[in-house]
């Protein structure tokens, strides 16, 4: 066995110790504890590492600079999120959720694809570089936060007050994966996202259904609300002022996007659609238009047989994903604004959160070079996917507005890993393969 060999084989033991933390921010469950486990092992494997309080959810940072000054000319910071999503519904999952299983060529466990899997990846790379060379390639910094199962929160007040000590040439975001053709995926942006409540109520409490005669129900208020929202054949929202900041893709995002593989039949079998598309460009949507989405609705008695009540308040839960330059709390405004001019003032909205959208044509020279890269490792620039953006969302745009870095994102997943589901994997093979490409990449970069 070789010394990449036998790093590879010690990391991923601390990946499953690192899986046994049961670190569910949403429950604030092993928050400390995994902090300072991150903090041990990065020091472990030769880095400044420092844990920060300062906010209820701790960020690990740790700076790996070499001895040479003069490779400390590149930076580049990885970031990355030490917590997971709650594992249940525990009934579904074919292994314990925090106990890393080696299982039919996967690792399976929770957050081993989202994202301690990939942590421990580039910590793997990092540290195979440093065997075969006797030093860091470059300086490389890790941030790694708490939080961004929960929107990421004081992120913001983090970068804010630190930015200096975060700088760097380029940030590499946390996760990614392959398409279901086997190729690569590297995006280099994300969609905001503005999330809030419509609230109506009736009056103090619930009323017998007779009622119904002459008393307005709100789940009937609500769903009118919502029905004014957007055009019901061309899915165009409605709402005053919407596309007002909305800014148009560059021609090379366009022509990435078109590039892209997103097959309507696949689409519709995949999650066996019953109803239309909204788009006939459906590639064009998904990295480009904004949406106003009815995430969910609750009203009254839903439980077994029936209990004939006039509910006395309705909620939808909405979730709008956003583009370049729109506003999460903008947007909000613009909403309320809109229901009470089409006569809904009793439809309150309640803002939750937001995150602003960050796009990149993937044009800077260091992003170029690992770009080059990818298409040795992984077979040729035909088994690469470049995205400018992807439809999810994540604080892109914060470490873009604070630190003035490119972005761009790769993992090691593939569209059967199941981040946020029972059985969460990833396939070792992949798992290999991005070590090598980090390894690669450490290569590249350190030689130019």
């Amino acid at each position: 066995m070789s010394a990449s060999d036998d790093i590879v084989t010690q990391y991923k033991k601390h990946l499953a110790d690192y899986i046994k933390l049961p670190s569910v921010s949403a429950q604030n469950k092993a928050i400390p504890e995994t902090a300072e486990f991150l903090r041990k092992l990065f020091t472990q494997a030769g880095g400044q590492a420092r844990v920060f309080h300062d906010y209820k959810y701790p960020l690990v940072y740790a700076d790996f600079q070499p001895e040479d000054p003069q490779k400390r000319a590149t930076t580049v910071l990885f970031y990355n999120h030490y917590d997971v999503q709650p594992p249940e519904p525990l009934e579904e999952w074919h292994s314990e959720p925090f106990t890393l299983t080696e299982k039919d060529g996967k690792l399976v466990g929770r957050g081993v694809a989202d994202c301690k899997g990939e942590l421990i990846a580039r910590l793997t790379a990092l540290n195979i570089y440093r065997q075969e060379h006797g030093d860091f390639p470059f300086q490389v910094k890790f941030f790694v936060e708490g939080a961004e199962e929960i929107a990421s929160q004081n992120l913001e007040d983090y970068l804010k007050k630190y930015a200096d000590l975060f700088q760097t040439d380029l940030v590499v975001w946390e996760g990614g994966s392959k398409t279901s053709q086997g190729k690569l995926e590297i995006t280099g942006g994300n969609k905001g996202i503005s999330c809030f409540d419509l609230v109506t109520r009736t009056g103090k409490d619930d009323i017998h259904s007779s009622s119904a005669a002459y008393i307005e129900g709100p789940g009937w208020r609500l769903a009118q609300a919502l029905a004014t929202l957007r055009d019901v054949n061309s899915g165009r929202i409605l709402v005053d002022g919407f596309y007002d900041d909305v800014e148009e893709p560059s021609p090379r995002a366009r022509a990435l996007i078109d590039k892209m593989y997103l097959d309507k039949e696949s689409v519709k079998k995949l999650h066996d659609l019953q109803l239309p598309f909204l788009f006939d460009n459906i590639k064009e949507a998904y990295a480009f238009e904004p949406t106003i989405n009815i995430a969910g609705l609750t009203s009254g008695y839903e439980g077994e047989s029936v209990k004939t009540v006039l509910p006395h308040t309705a909620r939808a839960k909405i979730d709008a994903r956003l583009v370049p330059h729109q506003d999460p709390v903008d947007i909000y405004k613009k909403v309320q604004k809109y229901l009470n001019k089409r006569g809904f003032s009793d439809v309150k909205v309640e803002y939750l959160m937001g995150e602003k959208s960050y796009r990149s044509d993937l044009d800077a020279p260091i992003v170029r070079s690992i770009l080059d890269v990818a298409a040795k490792v992984y077979g040729g620039e035909d088994h690469l996917q470049l995205l400018p953006t992807s439809s999810g969302t994540g604080p892109m745009y914060l470490f873009n507005h604070y630190l003035h870095a490119p972005l761009m994102s790769f993992g090691i997943g593939d569209p059967g890993s199941g981040a946020h589901s029972p059985n969460e994997n990833v396939h070792l093979d992949n798992y290999h393969q991005g070590i090598r490409f980090l390894t690669a990449i450490f290569e590249h970069l350190a030689r130019n």
